[in-house]
């Protein structure tokens, strides 16, 4: 189940506190000049096939809304934020307003989540080079953005500094640094032995996690939600790598 909402003429994002739009999060809008917008004006006025009023905002919930005035004319009110969107976000807005298609909605989604900085930088975080020994993570990203994610999504990826010779029971394969916007993948998968799909699915698993967000159950944060659950079993190699980890969960747990 999608994170956005859509009703009436508009497409609502819910406010998570885990999402990338969440309070302590900075907005790229205040940066974006008015010759952006005038940019972002005549290409969805392009895709939608006529000319349009575009209305930008600062409202991080209502990402999109239209309505069509007395005059004919299609007013459009979207976030200031989308005057950075590519070509590709912009003819999904569009493909959105004349139909509600899902998959276009998924793309201005996934743009949605990434249209933040960190409002206070904080410590750098370490981490190793994509670069593995066997693997590098650069391709794993690229084919999981460009296939699940429309190429919308936007981080850094690295291997993360597991030590090695540890007892240990349990071992987290990969983490999402939402402050960085870093996905860290852990070394026990560098290896010959890991089949492509598993890390394919790591690091969708923590891509997921950048576009869902977190929830709130009273006091407690819930990262792995009811709609986090749900997009995640729709990767198609989620059985086979889960029972890949599953069967091989000794060996890495004794990395």
């Amino acid at each position: 189940m999608p994170i956005v909402e859509a009703t009436a003429n508009q497409l609502v994002l819910p406010f998570e506190p885990g999402l990338a739009l969440a309070a302590d999060l900075k907005p790229l809008e205040d940066v974006i000049d008015r010759e952006a917008v005038h940019d972002l004006h005549r290409r969805l006025g392009r895709c939608l096939g006529e000319p349009i009023d575009l209305v930008t905002t600062s409202n991080r919930r209502t990402l999109v809304s239209w309505r069509r005035l007395e005059s004919g004319l299609l007013r459009v009110r979207c976030l200031r934020g989308f005057a950075r969107a590519n070509d590709e976000v912009v003819l999904a807005m569009a493909r959105f307003i004349r139909s509600r298609d899902a998959d276009a909605r998924r793309v201005v989604e996934v743009f949605a989540a990434s249209m933040a900085r960190p409002r206070r930088a904080s410590a750098r975080p370490r981490y190793a080079p994509p670069q593995g020994r066997v693997h590098d993570l650069r391709n794993v990203y690229r084919r999981e953005n460009r296939e699940r994610f429309a190429g919308a999504f936007s981080a850094r990826i690295g291997w993360s500094f597991g030590s090695a010779g540890r007892v240990r029971r349990s071992i987290r394969l990969g983490s999402w640094q939402p402050d960085h916007r870093l996905i860290k993948v852990h070394p026990v998968l560098d290896s010959k032995d890991v089949p492509d799909y598993v890390l394919d699915f790591v690091v969708f698993h923590e891509m997921l996690h950048g576009v869902v967000g977190s929830a709130r159950n009273g006091n407690r944060t819930v990262f792995h939600t009811p709609v986090f659950r749900q997009r995640e079993a729709q990767h198609p190699a989620f059985e086979r790598a889960q029972g890949w980890i599953h069967e091989n969960l000794d060996a890495l747990l004794s990395y």
